[in-house]
């Protein structure tokens, strides 16, 4: 053995071993009890996910009531809130049956989001928040019709518009990875906010009818049109941002659409909000498809741009 006195002070270093507040190499500096919180830390994710689950097995089990074979809940009394005859905005029934899209996205989104590679997606987790709120704002939407409430499902329906335009805010600056991420995760709640708007509108026209009220004197035909151009103009607006939001435009398209087949055939009949129904919903269509195909061809365009500072072509020769 060899005496202390003979050791170097390397030696004598690596017998006396790290100082305090040192580590050897490869293990955490980190002090245990942060070590420890983070292990404790609770599972908010998970809780997440198994929210987001449960909503949508009971979303589609609710969504089947809406177009059970019986009648649908919007018709099921005379006084409905978004009964086709309420007011000259109300939809067809038809209409709502844009819930099932939405409800069997919301199941496979359920699915997909337990997948290894989703569970830590930062996109799953800001966007499976919106989607759970979005099923609650669902849920309170069905409790307004079946209660035949119009002063419950104008606040439910502006509730479902802020979360839709904060989801396509969203979207906006976090785009989708996949396809499948788009169906399952975006385009649901697209819907849902066209459903929100429409909600909006028919609720708003069911309670001024039912007040007799006519602002201004210009009477329900007028204040029809003026309803139909500012959801025209609106959702053109938010189509008009990212590659056209189709989803979006196809789910106002059909409601729009609804409106149109009721005011032309239905009570109560409306030749001009008909006419302008249809309109509105050929322009939306129009707007929305030309958004995809300009943001399309740039992206098209940059590629081919791209390509070509890669492999240039080469020099022709000049041929006096």
């Amino acid at each position: 053995m060899i005496p202390p006195s003979n050791l170097s002070d390397a030696q004598r270093l690596e017998l006396a071993g790290p100082a305090p507040g040192e580590a050897k190499s490869g293990v955490s500096m980190e002090p245990e009890s942060r070590l420890l919180g983070a292990e404790n830390r609770l599972p908010v994710g998970l809780i997440r996910r198994v929210a987001v689950s449960l909503a949508a097995a009971a979303a589609a089990a609710t969504a089947l009531v809406l177009v059970r074979s019986d009648g649908s809940l919007v018709e099921r009394s005379p006084d409905s809130v978004l009964g086709s005859a309420a007011s000259h905005l109300a939809p067809a029934a038809e209409a709502w049956w844009m819930w099932l899209p939405v409800t069997a996205s919301w199941l496979g989104y359920a699915l997909y989001q337990w997948l290894p590679r989703q569970r830590e997606n930062p996109r799953q987790e800001r966007f499976g928040w919106l989607i759970l709120a979005s099923q609650i704002v669902a849920f309170a939407w069905l409790l307004a019709v079946s209660e035949v409430n119009a002063g419950l499902l104008l606040p439910v329906a502006a509730a479902q518009i802020a979360v839709g335009l904060v989801a396509v805010h969203s979207m906006n600056i976090h785009p989708p990875s996949s396809v499948v991420e788009g169906i399952l995760a975006d385009a649901p709640l697209r819907v849902s906010l066209a459903a929100g708007v429409l909600s909006l509108v028919a609720a708003l026209a069911f309670t001024l009818t039912r007040a007799e009220a006519d602002l201004a004197g210009w009477g329900a035909t007028v204040w029809a049109l003026v309803s139909l151009i500012t959801v025209m103009v609106g959702i053109t607006v938010i189509c008009m941002t990212d590659r056209g939001h189709l989803s979006l435009a196809l789910a106002i398209v059909w409601g729009l659409s609804c409106i149109a087949f009721e005011r032309l055939t239905g009570s109560p009949d409306s030749m001009s909000i008909g006419v302008g129904a249809a309109v509105a919903a050929f322009l939306v269509l129009v707007s929305a498809g030309s958004r995809r195909h300009q943001v399309d061809h740039e992206r098209r365009r940059s590629e081919r741009q791209a390509e070509g500072r890669l492999h240039p072509e080469p020099l022709r020769p000049v041929i006096l």
